[in-house]
């Protein structure tokens, strides 16, 4: 839901906080973990009537509070997911941006500031050209599209997000427990979380038609097999049986991702933060303890390095706060330093897997050809 106004701000909080009710809470929480397509054992997991949990998703979702979609194991698919956060040359963003999407594997990109001027971006490149991937980004630095930037290939992403155990559904107001989060940090386990253990290889365990259906439910994933098989051109039983025997079976889908908003978009910011840790274990103590934490967007760890990505949503208010938090985990020895960039949400831009590319069971990526039309965007941009 958007606002065309600021006039218009009281009634849209009054319409959001009654939306906030914990049965809702309820459904978007178990959501992630059931889908969209189980509704009778979710419905069963929070004892509510799935009459009510489907009348519930159906009214949310024509609001345009919520949008349900699968978030996919990349290693399965044969995909190594990079990070990126780069920063253009004065006046260049968007040839930066440019730069950054004719790589064509792009999964997200939005425009940031603060220690990077630029943008921030996630690759689901094929894994077999990864080193491709590395030099392209140099050479677009040494043509001076990228003034500086920063690269990880990371691991898979650990999500709670929403979550409103801070939430308290008396008061409609939210708390944050900063101080008792930093003490949970302290006394977590130091065993990594088993998402965001490094991948040891990078498989294919998907054909051509399991990637439209897998395309398409990223998009969302409420629809049904009748509609993907109309968009795929195959039939429905088709659809039904690579989703039990091919998706289903070799867990292709991570989680279900429900983009509901838990804060007014008006008194909040999205941020990214690369936060670099003194030891593995405090990285794993670290990450242990986002577990149901509703500043946490998502949290992926830097493939060989004791580092996360960390993205956050905050209300304005409480954003020192993390930042005291952080510097609190400093002083304690787990933290060697951290960097972060606010982002534009409104700028974003996201894709789906890049299908189209996918030709002979194997992805397509032609090096010479990209370091030839790099050269030439460049070229003309001067």
């Amino acid at each position: 839901m958007r606002l065309k106004r600021w006039a218009d701000f009281p009634k849209w909080v009054a319409r959001y906080e009654n939306t906030l009710d914990q049965t809702n809470i309820k459904i978007l929480e178990a959501l992630r973990h059931y889908g969209p397509r189980n509704i009778k054992s979710l419905a069963q997991s929070i004892e509510v009537p799935d009459t009510t949990v489907r009348f519930r998703i159906e009214k949310m979702t024509k609001q345009h509070l919520l949008l349900i979609t699968a978030r996919l194991d990349l290693t399965k698919l044969g995909l190594a997911k990079g990070f990126l956060v780069a920063e253009s040359p004065l006046g260049r963003q968007d040839v930066l941006r440019q730069v950054i999407k004719q790589t064509d594997y792009w999964k997200y990109i939005a425009r940031c500031y603060g220690k990077f001027d630029g943008f921030i971006a996630y690759f689901a490149f094929p894994a077999k050209k990864r080193k491709e991937l590395q030099k392209y980004l140099k050479e677009a630095a040494k043509l001076k599209g990228i003034s500086k930037h920063l690269f990880f290939w990371t691991t898979n992403t650990f999500f709670d997000y929403p979550c409103f155990d801070w939430y308290d559904f008396d008061k409609k107001k939210w708390k944050f427990y900063w101080d008792e989060w930093i003490k949970e940090v302290l006394n977590s386990s130091e065993k990594l979380p088993e998402i965001l253990e490094e991948p040891r290889s990078y498989s294919l365990l998907a054909d051509e038609s399991d990637l439209l259906i897998l395309k398409e439910l990223e998009k969302d994933a409420t629809q049904s097999f009748r509609k993907l098989a109309k968009i795929i051109g195959i039939t429905p039983q088709s659809v039904h049986y690579r989703w039990y025997n091919h998706i289903v079976k070799r867990k292709l889908i991570l989680k279900y991702y429900t983009s509901f908003q838990p804060y007014p978009l008006q008194i909040s910011d999205f941020y990214h933060f690369i936060i670099k840790f003194r030891s593995k274990k405090s990285l794993a103590k670290f990450s242990n303890s986002l577990k149901r934490k509703p500043f946490i967007t998502g949290c992926t760890k830097a493939i060989g390095k004791n580092i996360l990505i960390v993205g956050v949503n905050v209300p304005k208010m409480e954003f020192p706060n993390l930042i005291r938090s952080l510097n609190s985990l400093y002083n304690e020895g787990l933290i060697n330093n951290f960097l972060y960039v606010k982002l534009d949400i409104m700028s974003h831009e996201h894709q789906t897997i890049s299908y189209e590319f996918f030709k002979d069971n194997e992805w397509r990526y032609d090096h010479k050809k990209k370091l030839q039309t790099l050269m030439n965007l460049l070229r003309n941009a001067h």
